[in-house]
């Protein structure tokens, strides 16, 4: 895959040696974490949770969640957008099935609340079984980790906005921002998925190594680029404040900038 500067070749070979170290460093401070938290911004459709007792719940719009060891299913027509406590956000599409097998986070004061950046770090392991996963993780720290595992490799996300479609043709992986690495099933060969590219794998040239089809992102349908913008916007719904004495993180939802821009239903007018 070409790489047009020198810069970005330092700057991939910074991530993948900061990947390859905080493997160890990051297993090394599990012990330190809490569960991370998710806030579901938006929900359509027949959207179910099922936990590691197999019972099964319809999450409600604006609910708290905690989704470790849980599957989440979404029917025809379905949707669910989450922000989650370490700055990410989530999108499942319809008729999908994702496991979050693993999400933890060191709990933080309140001296490092912030929007801009994640303010402690994290470990997010996620299952794509079938379906469409939106992935955005623009203010994920350099110290944590998130890894999106599917039935014929891992992807490792960076700084990045990106879209995981599977089915049996294979795997869809779009970049819309940042950087990707996509693991083959030896783990010992990898594509870098840059901006703005989209590769499709199927099984077979999975276990080869090999990538099935290049493709650009104008040559995707329109739905895709929407699907990632929608969950870009739900990464930024919600500012989560620090727990006391290491309890988790409390959401506080952002109003958008149109419903600030109401217009005052009770104007008043002031006469000197």
């Amino acid at each position: 895959m070409p790489i047009k500067t020198q810069s970005c070749w330092i700057t991939l070979c910074y991530l993948i040696a900061a990947g390859i170290f905080l493997d160890g460093a990051i297993v090394s401070h599990a012990e330190e974490m809490a569960e991370g938290i998710a806030f579901a911004t938006s929900i359509q459709g027949s959207v179910q949770i099922e936990d590691a007792e197999s019972h099964s719940t319809q999450p409600k719009l604006h609910d708290t969640l905690i989704l470790n060891a849980c599957t989440i299913k979404t029917g025809k027509n379905a949707h669910i957008y989450l922000s989650l406590s370490n700055g990410m956000g989530i999108g499942i599409g319809e008729k999908s099935t994702i496991l979050f097998e693993t999400f933890a986070q060191k709990p933080f004061t309140n001296k490092r609340e912030r929007l801009s950046y994640e303010p402690s770090r994290s470990i997010l392991s996620i299952r794509l079984i079938d379906g469409d996963l939106a992935v955005v993780s623009n203010n994920l720290s350099p110290l944590s980790e998130a890894r999106i595992f599917l039935p014929t490799g891992e992807l490792q996300i960076h700084s990045a906005t990106c879209i995981i479609q599977y089915d049996d043709m294979g795997a869809q992986i779009s970049a819309y921002s940042g950087l990707i690495t996509y693991k083959y099933p030896d783990r010992k060969q990898r594509e870098l998925i840059i901006e703005p590219q989209s590769i499709r794998i199927s099984p077979q040239s999975a276990v080869l190594g090999e990538v099935t089809e290049h493709m650009t992102l104008s040559s995707l349908p329109k739905a895709i680029e929407q699907f990632a913008q929608a969950t870009q916007h739900a990464s930024t719904r919600v500012f989560f404040k620090a727990g006391h004495n290491g309890h988790p993180p409390r959401p506080v939802l952002i109003a958008s900038p149109d419903q600030l821009n109401q217009a005052v239903k009770r104007p008043y007018e002031f006469n000197q």
